[in-house]
């Protein structure tokens, strides 16, 4: 190699493995949305998404992803439909979120990060089924934190709905912050992923 030349041999090959690293030039399918139906569709999308809420539906066998669409505007201030993470629902008697069952019952936090009495055994997007330690008797709010295992921990408010057959209890959420909100609905996509593989190729 040339005394002059700006990069090593080696850093050369690292940047052309990052090249073609076939994970690293993988888009994500749920960030853009290319419309393909003439102009008049996508206006007309495109001004139901500025003033109202629009959402594209899939079923497949007992669910449904409900996928909001936002508009957008980019650097150079074009307008583009953009898919959100979706609402996962399931059917049966009544259409009701798809709960993720917990592998392990997951501690509450406060803010300080230390665990309390309330367990989550199971969540969705819209409540939380909990177990209460130590006999606590359940409160009919709370505002606490849930931190699963490998995963940014997200604030839940919830609100007390009933007491399960089981001794569990049923809250339903209220995120005030729509960060909090995109991050639990992320973080039950990716559990759904696992679960659901077949779903997700």
């Amino acid at each position: 190699m040339q005394r002059d030349a700006l990069l090593t041999q080696d850093e050369l090959d690292f940047i052309q493995s990052m090249q073609h690293n076939p994970q690293l030039n993988v888009r994500d399918a749920t960030s853009s949305l290319l419309v393909n139906g003439g102009s008049q569709i996508r206006d007309l999308l495109t001004r139901l998404a500025a003033h109202e809420q629009v959402t594209i539906q899939a079923n497949f066998e007992n669910q449904q992803m409900t996928f909001p669409l936002h508009l957008v505007e980019d650097e150079f201030h074009a307008l583009h439909l953009r898919l959100g993470v979706p609402s996962i629902y399931e059917d049966g008697p009544l259409v009701r979120p798809w709960r993720l069952v917990l592998d392990e019952p997951v501690a509450l936090e406060n803010a300080k990060g230390q665990p309390g009495t309330m367990w989550v055994h199971e969540v969705s997007f819209k409540g939380v089924l909990l177990e209460i330690h130590n006999k606590t008797k359940a409160p009919k709010h709370f505002a606490l934190w849930f931190s699963p295992s490998g995963y940014e921990r997200i604030a839940l408010r919830g609100t007390l709905e009933k007491e399960t057959e089981n001794g569990f209890y049923a809250y339903t959420l209220s995120q005030s912050d729509k960060d909090e909100t995109e991050r639990l609905r992320q973080y039950i996509l990716q559990q759904h992923r696992l679960t659901h593989p077949a779903l997700h190729l």
